[in-house]
């Protein structure tokens, strides 16, 4: 997702971010909010080794989402709402 740093895993996609350089809307609605702009800022001025511990923790925590599987989730066709 990073031109610069393809083949790489590091912090160069949020310092695009910052620029306003990023992929994804969603990324971009990251700047929109205080509080995570600041974590992003947060990220970009510590460690390296400090984001893969911070992604690793995120990591943790999505795989304690009860994800719905099978006849019990479904796919929609517009995020915001439910398929009629």
């Amino acid at each position: 997702m990073d031109p610069g740093s393809r083949k790489t895993f590091d912090l160069g996609y949020y310092r695009q971010v910052i620029k306003r350089r990023g992929l994804f809307e969603s990324d971009a609605a990251l700047l929109n909010n205080s509080e995570t702009k600041s974590k992003i800022l947060e990220l970009l001025q510590g460690s390296v080794e400090n984001f893969f511990a911070e992604f690793a923790t995120s990591m943790e925590k999505m795989g304690r989402v009860n994800v719905k599987t099978g006849t019990e989730g479904e796919i929609r066709k517009h995020c915001a709402f439910v398929n009629s």
